[in-house]
């Protein structure tokens, strides 16, 4: 994998700004080359491979979103800051972080690069691991329609789910219910069926319904 100037300029401030963080055991540019790595399989570059350097730098250090903007120009930053979760707890970024990747779409493809890095780094029984199969229905529920039809997209979502095991695999058949309920108005239906599918609360369930309209 060859970088350009400005990704070898990422790729040095992200490892400066993360200092002395570790990823498990390793520094933790290991993962920053993995998410960089994910994308080189799929044929992404650009913008999104200096965003792959700069993914975690606002979530995890003190680098704020405008020094990134002014080093590495809006286009980084709109998807650094999409996969940039805030809230108190992690399924509060989670969603934050949802909400903003659904109004920026193109950010889905760096958002499935973190998540296959991490997956592919996790051992099989470990927490981590049960940590993304459990919220993997979630991810999907709400990121699955964005990009929808592009093959590449749907090669990386398929590369995720192998790795995360078939049960996790997209609910189809809840989803053809779901919809249908939806054309037929019955709104309150359509919102228990996400509940029942996904395992989430009601105001979760109306977000996926808003996200997926």
């Amino acid at each position: 994998m060859e970088f350009d100037q400005r990704e070898a300029q990422a790729r040095e401030f992200a490892v400066a700004a993360h200092g002395d963080q570790r990823y498990g055991e390793r520094p933790y540019v290991t993962h920053l080359a993995a998410v960089r790595g994910v994308l080189d399989d799929f044929g992404f570059g650009g913008d999104l491979a200096v965003a792959a350097w700069l993914h975690d730098v606002i979530e995890d250090t003190p680098v704020t979103a405008e020094e990134v903007e002014s080093r590495f120009g809006r286009a980084v930053l709109d998807l650094v800051w999409a996969v940039t979760g805030v809230g108190s707890d992690r399924k509060a970024r989670n969603l934050d972080a949802y909400t903003k990747i659904a109004a920026h779409p193109r950010a889905v493809i760096l958002k499935l690069a973190d998540r296959t890095a991490n997956a592919e780094a996790s051992p099989p029984a470990s927490s981590w691991m049960g940590m993304y199969r459990t919220e993997h229905p979630t991810f999907k529920a709400h990121l699955g329609g964005l990009l929808a039809d592009d093959p590449t997209v749907a090669r990386m979502w398929e590369r995720l789910d192998r790795r995360l095991g078939p049960e996790v695999a997209a609910p189809s058949a809840q989803w053809a219910e779901i919809d249908r309920l939806v054309a037929a108005g019955e709104h309150a239906q359509a919102v228990a069926a996400v509940r029942a599918a996904f395992d989430c609360d009601p105001g979760e369930a109306e977000r996926i319904l808003a996200e997926r309209a």
